[in-house]
């Protein structure tokens, strides 16, 4: 096993994917997985651009496992000690581009995948390290494929919470912006004028004072993330700008946090506009095959199951819209988005084996 699932990370490490540039990876995960027995269907997002969809086994319902095709770009390529494109292993630690975020993750489950009888599903997706457009196309136009399947299983890596690690609950994320309209008037007659800089200010001032007690979860933080006015010429400031940022709790929803930030000022908070929708944070409290999961992870891990809320978003919030429970379960690395990412080849053995003993155990019970 170890053999095969090292040569299949080899493989897509080699594979430049950074967004929006996944053709090759989905080309050759798209033939990888054919020679695997699964049937795929692609699903064209954007030109060049394709979600893939693979599946084997008929019967009961399937456990789906979801990774992502694309990784960051090199910002730092001066920082890198080894070539990105080139697995380079050195102990334990195996180097590369995306390794860790998360090609390491696709190895694991295709890997498990393979041998099993069990009925399983993948998602592959392009675009999640931008605005989760795959994952959004997905839902959208291919729904019909997810309506059987139990749980999803997001192999995104751990980030340093461990193997025994399970993430249930996310908080979500929006962009809000503040347009504060003012009155201008020359310097000197400052009076008479309605100062917008000084509506920034009052609102930056309350939000700051406000914001560990503004919303309901104890989970949401915020903060401002731009703040932009000037004045023209010897006059007061007719317009100024604000945007804030919001990591959503669970209990915390777009729109609830709108109308928080709305208390604040007079001036109207919108939701900044993007191509995608903005993440609702989720919590499954509960989750399909919880027990069997546990004891997988206690015997190969030696630790007992730990249940996580991630303060992070990504396109697990968007699987998570279906309302079918999602959890992170994912390899042990390092230094993902920057120079010199890592994933331990130890973990990417153990999670493959726990992938697969799931598998396993899933066919038993449902042949009985």
């Amino acid at each position: 096993m170890q053999n095969k699932i090292i040569g299949l990370l080899t493989k897509l490490t080699k594979i430049p994917s950074s967004y929006p540039k996944e053709k090759k990876i989905s080309t050759f995960l798209e033939s990888e997985l054919k020679s695997r027995g699964f049937k795929i269907t692609k699903q064209k997002v954007s030109e060049d651009r394709y979600n893939i969809f693979a599946e084997k086994g008929i019967g009961a319902k399937p456990i789906l496992f979801y990774g992502h095709m694309d990784t960051v770009s090199i910002h730092d390529s001066k920082k890198w000690k080894t070539d990105p494109f080139t697995l380079k292993i050195n102990g334990d630690n195996a180097y590369g581009l995306g390794v860790s975020d998360m090609k390491s993750g696709i190895s694991a489950f295709i890997e498990a995948a393979t041998d099993t009888s069990t009925p399983v599903k993948i998602f592959l997706a392009i675009d999640e390290e931008n605005i989760s457009e795959g994952s959004w196309s997905a839902i959208k136009s291919n729904r019909r494929f997810f309506n059987d399947v139990e749980l999803i299983i997001s192999a995104e890596p751990s980030f340093g919470l461990g193997l025994n690690s399970i993430t249930r609950e996310r908080t979500g994320r929006c962009i809000y912006e503040i347009k504060f309209i003012g009155k201008t008037k020359h310097i000197i007659r400052y009076k008479e004028a309605v100062d917008a800089i000084q509506k920034l200010c009052n609102f930056g001032y309350k939000f700051y004072s406000k914001r560990d007690k503004l919303f309901k979860s104890k989970d949401t933080v915020a903060q401002l993330r731009l703040v932009k006015a000037e004045s023209n010429g010897m006059s007061v400031c007719g317009e100024a700008k604000a945007e804030v940022e919001v990591m959503l709790g669970s209990t915390d929803s777009i729109v609830s946090v709108r109308k928080q930030l709305q208390t604040l000022t007079n001036d109207k908070v919108e939701i900044k506009s993007r191509k995608t929708p903005y993440l609702e944070g989720y919590a499954f409290k509960v989750f399909p095959y919880e027990k069997i999961i546990s004891k997988i992870i206690k015997n190969n891990t030696e630790k007992e199951m730990k249940l996580y809320a991630r303060k992070s978003v990504g396109d697990d919030n968007v699987l998570a819209t279906l309302k079918i429970p999602v959890i992170t379960w994912g390899t042990e690395g390092g230094n993902e988005h920057t120079a010199n990412e890592f994933v331990k080849i130890s973990s990417l053995l153990t999670l493959t084996k726990m992938y697969k003993e799931l598998l396993n155990k899933i066919g038993e019970i449902n042949r009985k």
